[in-house]
């Protein structure tokens, strides 16, 4: 079976017992495919790779990818350029200073729906799975319902973004318009600091800093995000300016196959995605032992990233209905 086509039939298939037994056979037959990974190395394009990302666990298919060595055998130099703020990916790519961003869809479609970068998403890298992004609040915090958030200040990592347009999304079966909370940007890391030091009344945080919270300052989920409309919500995946994808197409194509390989492991190896997690974000054995885990997508599902410019639709972030094929096609 062509590596692609195997690839494509794991798409956004949810971690559960029994899709992790056939994810798993995914996997093993993947690994067999890493001969026919394309290999750039006698190709005259560039082979060093530059990727921004922010610190979380949806990364860690990438993670996996670099601590297992998948990218070097690819013919592949991939360093890992942490930011702790989304917004700061595409410029850093205009600038030339990265070549890829590891980043919320909703980055690349406003970016290229506001006439800023024309954007390729060349890979999936997370979708939401049950308890990686909740809403928090403080041990002891008189927010006891989710329809007390009403004038809250809430945390999140990145203002006008997905994120927000989730925490909407969960506030409005409550009541709760957008209007009548307040949005501040904090990044990940730091949001159960500021929680507990009552800067701000609730966090939209992401694991591993949701379970981190949990353990360090009592912290108390309030809202699952992944629940109703946003169940199983496509969160993020790899992004390159257009004009990087059609000067370098045997790189990009060399890079999502690895992606698609690394989150392969992520889905179905436990014990690879928690060394990959602990060493990349420093973690402690405690908090990747419980953490929870979301779906790492093995394709880009075209469908699945629609949701996501819907949703910026539906909030304002963008002006008119965006095809989602424009940046995801060849």
């Amino acid at each position: 079976m062509n590596c692609f086509r195997l690839a494509a039939t794991a798409a956004f298939r949810p971690v559960t017992a029994a899709a992790t037994a056939v994810t798993a056979v995914t996997a093993l037959t993947m690994a067999g495919c890493a001969a026919q990974v394309a290999r750039p190395a006698a190709d005259p394009q560039q082979t060093s790779v530059v990727v921004a990302a922010v610190p979380a666990e949806g990364a860690a298919g990438l993670y996996i990818a670099s601590e297992e060595g998948l990218f070097a055998r690819a013919g592949l130099r991939v360093t890992i350029k942490t930011i702790e703020d989304p917004t700061e990916a595409i410029p850093l790519m205009r600038r030339g200073l990265v070549n890829v961003a590891s980043g919320e869809y909703t980055a690349y479609i406003a970016a290229d729906a506001a006439g800023i970068a024309r954007m390729r998403i060349v890979a999936a890298e997370f979708a939401l799975g049950p308890r990686v992004q909740e809403i928090m609040t403080a041990a002891r915090s008189p927010i006891t319902s989710p329809a007390k958030l009403r004038g809250a200040t809430i945390a999140v990592n990145a203002v006008g973004s997905e994120t927000t347009d989730l925490l909407y999304t969960a506030l409005a079966p409550y009541g709760i318009t957008p209007a009548q909370v307040h949005v501040v940007a904090v990044p990940l890391p730091a949001m159960p600091a500021a929680l507990a030091a009552h800067r701000v009344d609730a966090i939209y945080e992401f694991e591993p800093y949701v379970t981190e919270g949990g353990q360090l300052y009592g912290e108390q989920d309030l809202i699952d995000l992944d629940s109703g409309a946003s169940a199983g919500f496509p969160v993020a995946g790899f992004g390159v300016l257009e004009s990087w994808a059609a000067a370098h197409p045997r790189v990009v194509r060399a890079f999502a196959a690895v992606i698609a390989r690394g989150n392969a492991i992520a889905a179905t190896n436990l014990a690879a995605r928690q060394r990959a997690l602990q060493t990349a974000l420093h973690l402690s054995p405690q908090v990747v032992a419980v953490m929870a885990a979301g779906t790492f997508p093995t394709a880009l599902d075209p469908v699945q990233v629609q949701r996501a410019a819907d949703l910026m639709l539906r909030y304002g972030q963008l002006r008119r209905p965006f095809a989602v094929a424009s940046v995801t096609g060849p």
